[in-house]
């Protein structure tokens, strides 16, 4: 009986460490947000406001793969792909909810936005 319940415990925390070593698992913050705005529709003091107002961004994701995207008044959340130890590929696609794409890119994840005055792409590097 003993070895049975040593054998189930080792099972048990051999695939909760499993699960756990996924690296996009933690909270990830904003590393770089990249504005690039058509000059012709917008200006400098834009480009500066809509930069400053993605670094407070957040990016959290949990074993249960629950993708946690907390912006300035916006949360969204969803499932996202995780592939525990296997290696991630750059450019992989992990999340997507109407617009809004999450990516693996380089061991950063980043964020894809598409606006009136061109497009913004905000790079996260993980805090575990």
């Amino acid at each position: 009986m003993g070895r049975f319940v040593l054998a189930i415990t080792a099972v048990l925390l051999f695939a909760s460490c499993h699960r756990a070593s996924d690296p996009l698992i933690g909270r990830w913050t904003v590393e770089k947000v990249n504005v690039g705005f058509d000059e012709h529709r917008s200006n400098p003091e834009m480009v500066r406001q809509y930069g400053e107002m993605e670094k407070g961004n957040v990016i959290e994701i949990n074993k249960d793969s629950v993708l946690t995207y907390i912006s300035e008044g916006d949360t969204i959340r969803g499932k996202c792909l995780l592939k525990g130890e296997k290696s991630y590929r750059d450019g992989d696609l992990l999340f997507v909810d109407g617009d809004f794409q999450v990516r693996y890119s380089k061991g950063f994840l980043q964020t894809e936005s598409l606006t009136p005055w061109g497009k913004m792409i905000v790079t996260y590097m993980n805090h575990k």
